[in-house]
């Protein structure tokens, strides 16, 4: 009796154990797939071509070059407004008084110009203009260093995608070894070779992997977000000649 109720535990503890190893490993595969490269898309032009780029299509320059336009329009509209008021004239007068002498002395030209607005007025427009012209060098000046400010940018977050591009591959090598380490500890576990503590902690080492691994990912693709802003352009659209 005692030896029927010994084995009859016994079977029961198996079959439990049995039903627990096959219920760890499904939850393992279920919720732990394998890794998988999202990033194979993300194109990197030459710096040249993001230089090139950002000089046509960056928002901050097209915004002071839309300033400098300004500047220059504001100049020559008051330059016109100077010429239009300013009427060249000229005239010929002529006598004959019967002796060549004096018919020569009497005989002149007469050139001048007619003002339609005081001189109180001639200097200001004047000193307008050389505001205008003042403020298109400063608006040059700050354009052109916002293009070196936006080159240190596009250099930097250039740097910055390669160091992460680096980054990733190191991820992803842990994270597809730890994949594979907790695919082996499932067979071992299966078998009755390996307890469930170890396979808990292989499983902890290949979800610590995959945080990893997106965040890694995460990073680079920000960095090519804010390229992307830099220049004005998607990086996709990049065909390599």
């Amino acid at each position: 009796m005692k030896t029927a109720l010994r084995t009859g535990i016994i079977f029961l503890m198996a079959s439990m154990l049995v039903c627990a190893a096959t219920s760890v490993k499904a939850s393992v595969s279920d919720t732990l797939p394998a890794p998988v490269d999202t990033t194979a898309e993300l194109i990197l032009p030459p710096l040249d071509t993001l230089y090139a780029w950002a000089e046509l299509l960056s928002p901050t320059l097209k915004g002071q070059d839309a300033l400098i336009e300004k500047n220059t329009a504001d100049a020559k509209r008051v330059k016109k407004i100077l010429l239009d008021a300013v009427k060249l004239n000229a005239g010929i007068q002529y006598g004959n008084y019967g002796n060549p002498l004096i018919t020569q002395l009497e005989t002149g030209y007469s050139t001048g110009a007619t003002v339609s607005f005081s001189l109180y007025q001639l200097f200001g427009y004047k000193n307008q203009v050389q505001v205008y012209n003042a403020e298109k060098k400063v608006s040059e000046f700050k354009r052109d260093e916002l293009d070196m400010d936006l080159r240190k940018l596009i250099t930097i977050l250039y740097n910055n995608i390669l160091a992460q591009r680096n980054i990733l591959k190191i991820r992803s090598s842990a994270d597809f070894a730890a994949y594979s380490h907790v695919k082996m500890a499932e067979k071992e576990f299966t078998e009755g070779s390996l307890e469930i503590g170890e396979l808990s902690r292989v499983t902890e080492i290949y979800t610590k992997a995959q945080v990893d691994y997106e965040l890694a990912v995460n990073d680079l693709k920000n960095y090519y977000m804010q390229l992307e802003q830099l220049v004005g352009v998607p990086l996709s659209s990049y065909k390599p000649q």
